[in-house]
Protein backbone atom coordinates (compact mmCIF):
# COMPACT_ATOMS: atom_id res chain seq x y z
CA UNK A 1 0.00 0.00 0.00
CA UNK A 2 1.30 3.52 -0.74
CA UNK A 3 2.41 5.95 1.92
CA UNK A 4 0.87 9.34 2.58
CA UNK A 5 -2.05 10.90 4.43
CA UNK A 6 -2.45 11.78 8.06
CA UNK A 7 -1.87 9.34 10.89
CA UNK A 8 -3.11 10.22 14.32
CA UNK A 9 -2.49 7.92 17.27
CA UNK A 10 -5.36 5.44 17.76
CA UNK A 11 -7.47 6.14 20.84
CA UNK A 12 -9.10 3.44 22.97
CA UNK A 13 -12.79 2.86 22.29
CA UNK A 14 -15.21 4.81 24.45
CA UNK A 15 -17.44 3.21 27.09
CA UNK A 16 -20.37 3.61 24.72
CA UNK A 17 -18.51 1.74 21.98
CA UNK A 18 -17.60 -1.05 24.39
CA UNK A 19 -21.25 -1.42 25.40
CA UNK A 20 -22.37 -1.48 21.78
CA UNK A 21 -19.77 -4.12 20.92
CA UNK A 22 -20.79 -6.35 23.83
CA UNK A 23 -24.37 -6.31 22.56
CA UNK A 24 -23.12 -7.19 19.08
CA UNK A 25 -24.67 -4.10 17.49
CA UNK A 26 -22.05 -1.54 16.52
CA UNK A 27 -23.86 0.87 14.19
CA UNK A 28 -22.61 4.19 12.89
CA UNK A 29 -23.51 6.64 10.18
CA UNK A 30 -20.43 8.14 8.60
CA UNK A 31 -19.89 11.06 6.29
CA UNK A 32 -20.45 8.87 3.24
CA UNK A 33 -24.05 8.44 4.38
CA UNK A 34 -23.74 4.68 4.77
CA UNK A 35 -24.62 2.65 7.85
CA UNK A 36 -22.48 -0.33 8.89
CA UNK A 37 -23.52 -2.86 11.50
CA UNK A 38 -21.79 -5.63 13.38
CA UNK A 39 -22.06 -8.99 11.64
CA UNK A 40 -23.02 -12.39 12.95
CA UNK A 41 -19.80 -14.32 13.42
CA UNK A 42 -20.86 -17.18 11.19
CA UNK A 43 -22.57 -15.50 8.21
CA UNK A 44 -21.74 -17.20 4.92
CA UNK A 45 -18.89 -15.69 2.91
CA UNK A 46 -17.57 -15.89 -0.64
CA UNK A 47 -14.65 -17.85 0.80
CA UNK A 48 -17.09 -20.49 2.14
CA UNK A 49 -18.55 -20.96 -1.33
CA UNK A 50 -15.07 -21.12 -2.89
CA UNK A 51 -14.27 -23.99 -0.52
CA UNK A 52 -17.57 -25.64 -1.33
CA UNK A 53 -16.85 -25.45 -5.08
CA UNK A 54 -13.40 -26.89 -4.55
CA UNK A 55 -14.81 -29.82 -2.56
CA UNK A 56 -17.70 -30.53 -4.95
CA UNK A 57 -15.93 -30.22 -8.29
CA UNK A 58 -12.37 -29.05 -7.83
CA UNK A 59 -13.70 -25.56 -8.60
CA UNK A 60 -14.49 -26.57 -12.21
CA UNK A 61 -17.51 -24.61 -13.44
CA UNK A 62 -17.67 -26.57 -16.71
CA UNK A 63 -17.50 -30.08 -15.33
CA UNK A 64 -19.96 -32.63 -16.79
CA UNK A 65 -18.92 -36.21 -16.08
CA UNK A 66 -22.23 -37.77 -17.11
CA UNK A 67 -23.31 -38.63 -13.56
CA UNK A 68 -26.33 -36.33 -13.59
CA UNK A 69 -24.61 -33.51 -11.68
CA UNK A 70 -23.18 -30.44 -13.37
CA UNK A 71 -20.93 -27.46 -12.81
CA UNK A 72 -18.95 -26.13 -9.87
CA UNK A 73 -21.68 -26.82 -7.30
CA UNK A 74 -22.82 -30.14 -8.83
CA UNK A 75 -26.43 -29.16 -9.43
CA UNK A 76 -28.78 -31.72 -10.90
CA UNK A 77 -30.89 -30.45 -13.79
CA UNK A 78 -34.16 -30.55 -11.82
CA UNK A 79 -32.80 -28.32 -9.04
CA UNK A 80 -31.19 -25.96 -11.56
CA UNK A 81 -34.45 -25.51 -13.47
CA UNK A 82 -36.45 -25.08 -10.24
CA UNK A 83 -34.28 -22.05 -9.48
CA UNK A 84 -35.41 -20.45 -12.75
CA UNK A 85 -32.45 -21.29 -15.00
CA UNK A 86 -32.46 -23.02 -18.37
CA UNK A 87 -30.01 -25.38 -20.00
CA UNK A 88 -27.35 -27.16 -17.96
CA UNK A 89 -25.42 -25.64 -15.04
CA UNK A 90 -22.10 -26.61 -16.61
CA UNK A 91 -22.92 -24.44 -19.63
CA UNK A 92 -23.76 -21.38 -17.52
CA UNK A 93 -21.26 -18.58 -16.73
CA UNK A 94 -19.50 -18.83 -13.36
CA UNK A 95 -21.36 -15.77 -12.02
CA UNK A 96 -24.71 -17.40 -12.79
CA UNK A 97 -23.70 -20.64 -11.07
CA UNK A 98 -22.60 -18.64 -8.01
CA UNK A 99 -25.92 -16.79 -8.02
CA UNK A 100 -27.81 -20.09 -8.19
CA UNK A 101 -25.77 -21.55 -5.32
CA UNK A 102 -26.50 -18.49 -3.18
CA UNK A 103 -30.23 -18.80 -3.95
CA UNK A 104 -30.28 -22.48 -3.07
CA UNK A 105 -28.31 -21.92 0.13
CA UNK A 106 -30.64 -19.13 1.26
CA UNK A 107 -33.63 -21.41 0.63
CA UNK A 108 -32.32 -24.73 1.97
CA UNK A 109 -29.10 -24.05 3.81
CA UNK A 110 -26.28 -26.60 3.40
CA UNK A 111 -28.59 -29.60 2.92
CA UNK A 112 -28.06 -29.78 -0.89
CA UNK A 113 -24.35 -30.43 -0.24
CA UNK A 114 -24.40 -32.76 2.80
CA UNK A 115 -21.02 -34.43 2.36
CA UNK A 116 -18.90 -31.37 1.57
CA UNK A 117 -20.66 -29.07 4.05
CA UNK A 118 -20.03 -31.62 6.81
CA UNK A 119 -16.44 -32.06 5.70
CA UNK A 120 -15.87 -28.29 5.66
CA UNK A 121 -17.84 -27.59 8.82
CA UNK A 122 -20.27 -25.29 6.98
CA UNK A 123 -23.62 -24.57 8.61
CA UNK A 124 -26.54 -22.30 7.79
CA UNK A 125 -25.94 -19.42 10.18
CA UNK A 126 -26.33 -16.39 7.96
CA UNK A 127 -27.31 -15.26 4.47
CA UNK A 128 -25.15 -15.98 1.46
CA UNK A 129 -23.27 -13.00 0.00
CA UNK A 130 -25.36 -11.19 -2.60
CA UNK A 131 -24.41 -11.96 -6.17
CA UNK A 132 -23.08 -9.15 -8.34
CA UNK A 133 -25.54 -8.28 -11.10
CA UNK A 134 -22.82 -6.36 -12.93
CA UNK A 135 -20.62 -9.45 -12.99
CA UNK A 136 -23.45 -11.61 -14.28
CA UNK A 137 -24.32 -9.05 -16.93
CA UNK A 138 -20.76 -8.85 -18.18
CA UNK A 139 -20.20 -12.63 -18.28
CA UNK A 140 -20.09 -14.22 -21.75
CA UNK A 141 -23.57 -15.52 -22.65
CA UNK A 142 -23.18 -17.67 -25.78
CA UNK A 143 -21.51 -21.11 -25.86
CA UNK A 144 -18.87 -19.80 -28.27
CA UNK A 145 -18.04 -16.83 -26.02
CA UNK A 146 -17.79 -19.11 -23.00
CA UNK A 147 -15.56 -21.52 -24.90
CA UNK A 148 -13.03 -18.84 -25.86
CA UNK A 149 -13.17 -16.96 -22.55
CA UNK A 150 -10.73 -18.38 -19.98
CA UNK A 151 -12.28 -19.16 -16.61
CA UNK A 152 -10.39 -17.31 -13.90
CA UNK A 153 -9.76 -19.17 -10.66
CA UNK A 154 -12.11 -18.10 -7.90
CA UNK A 155 -10.64 -15.56 -5.51
CA UNK A 156 -10.00 -17.00 -2.06
CA UNK A 157 -8.16 -15.58 0.90
CA UNK A 158 -5.18 -17.85 0.25
CA UNK A 159 -5.02 -16.83 -3.42
CA UNK A 160 -5.48 -13.14 -2.56
CA UNK A 161 -2.56 -13.22 -0.13
CA UNK A 162 -0.42 -15.01 -2.70
CA UNK A 163 -1.23 -12.41 -5.38
CA UNK A 164 -0.66 -9.61 -2.91
CA UNK A 165 2.87 -10.88 -2.26
CA UNK A 166 3.60 -11.32 -5.97
CA UNK A 167 6.21 -9.09 -7.55
CA UNK A 168 3.76 -8.47 -10.40
CA UNK A 169 1.22 -6.80 -8.13
CA UNK A 170 1.31 -3.01 -7.96
CA UNK A 171 -0.62 -1.72 -4.96
CA UNK A 172 -2.60 1.48 -4.80
CA UNK A 173 -4.97 3.12 -2.34
CA UNK A 174 -8.33 1.35 -2.26
CA UNK A 175 -11.25 3.53 -3.29
CA UNK A 176 -14.57 3.18 -5.12
CA UNK A 177 -12.74 4.10 -8.33
CA UNK A 178 -11.58 0.44 -8.26
CA UNK A 179 -15.06 -1.02 -7.65
CA UNK A 180 -15.08 -2.70 -11.05
CA UNK A 181 -11.97 -4.77 -10.29
CA UNK A 182 -11.58 -7.89 -8.18
CA UNK A 183 -8.40 -7.01 -6.30
CA UNK A 184 -6.39 -9.17 -3.90
CA UNK A 185 -5.69 -6.23 -1.56
CA UNK A 186 -9.42 -5.42 -1.37
CA UNK A 187 -10.19 -9.09 -0.71
CA UNK A 188 -7.63 -9.28 2.13
CA UNK A 189 -8.86 -6.01 3.65
CA UNK A 190 -12.50 -7.11 3.48
CA UNK A 191 -11.58 -10.46 5.06
CA UNK A 192 -9.85 -8.70 7.94
CA UNK A 193 -12.90 -6.52 8.54
CA UNK A 194 -15.16 -9.59 8.52
CA UNK A 195 -12.89 -11.07 11.18
CA UNK A 196 -13.72 -7.97 13.24
CA UNK A 197 -17.39 -8.99 12.97
CA UNK A 198 -18.51 -6.23 10.60
CA UNK A 199 -21.09 -6.98 7.91
CA UNK A 200 -19.25 -6.83 4.61
CA UNK A 201 -19.33 -8.90 1.43
CA UNK A 202 -15.89 -10.36 0.79
CA UNK A 203 -15.58 -10.29 -2.99
CA UNK A 204 -12.47 -8.21 -3.72
CA UNK A 205 -14.52 -5.30 -5.10
CA UNK A 206 -14.06 -2.07 -3.17
CA UNK A 207 -17.51 -0.55 -3.63
CA UNK A 208 -19.74 1.71 -1.54
CA UNK A 209 -20.14 -0.89 1.20
CA UNK A 210 -16.36 -1.07 1.69
CA UNK A 211 -16.07 2.70 1.44
CA UNK A 212 -18.66 3.11 4.19
CA UNK A 213 -16.85 0.69 6.48
CA UNK A 214 -13.49 2.37 5.80
CA UNK A 215 -15.09 5.70 6.78
CA UNK A 216 -16.49 4.18 9.96
CA UNK A 217 -13.20 2.60 10.92
CA UNK A 218 -11.34 5.86 10.32
CA UNK A 219 -13.83 7.55 12.65
CA UNK A 220 -13.40 4.90 15.35
CA UNK A 221 -9.60 4.77 15.23
CA UNK A 222 -8.90 8.43 14.35
CA UNK A 223 -6.70 7.15 11.52
CA UNK A 224 -7.19 8.22 7.92
CA UNK A 225 -5.45 8.56 4.57
CA UNK A 226 -6.58 12.04 3.63
CA UNK A 227 -9.85 11.12 1.89
CA UNK A 228 -13.10 9.78 3.31
CA UNK A 229 -13.56 6.07 2.75
CA UNK A 230 -10.12 5.47 1.20
CA UNK A 231 -7.83 2.72 2.46
CA UNK A 232 -4.22 3.83 2.04
CA UNK A 233 -1.11 2.95 4.04
CA UNK A 234 -2.37 4.35 7.35
CA UNK A 235 -5.71 2.56 7.45
CA UNK A 236 -4.15 -0.59 5.96
CA UNK A 237 -1.62 -0.64 8.78
CA UNK A 238 -4.27 -0.53 11.55
CA UNK A 239 -6.56 -3.07 9.87
CA UNK A 240 -4.15 -5.56 8.25
CA UNK A 241 -0.46 -5.03 9.12
CA UNK A 242 -0.88 -4.25 12.83
CA UNK A 243 -4.62 -4.64 13.49
CA UNK A 244 -6.19 -2.30 16.02
CA UNK A 245 -8.56 -4.02 18.43
CA UNK A 246 -11.95 -2.34 18.74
Amino acid sequence: MPSGGRHRAPQPPSTVMKVLRTTGAVTALVSSGLAVTAAPASAATSDDFAKLRQCESGGNYRINTGNGYYGAYQFDAKTWHSLGYSGLPSDAPPALQDEAAYKLYNARGCSPWPSCSAQLGLTRNGPAPSSSSSTAASAPSSPIQRAITPVQPAMTLERAKSLLNSEDFTGTALSTALAGEVRPDAYVWQSEMRQKKFILQVDGRFGQESQGLASLYSYLTRVDDGSTGVVGKNLWDVTVTNPTVL
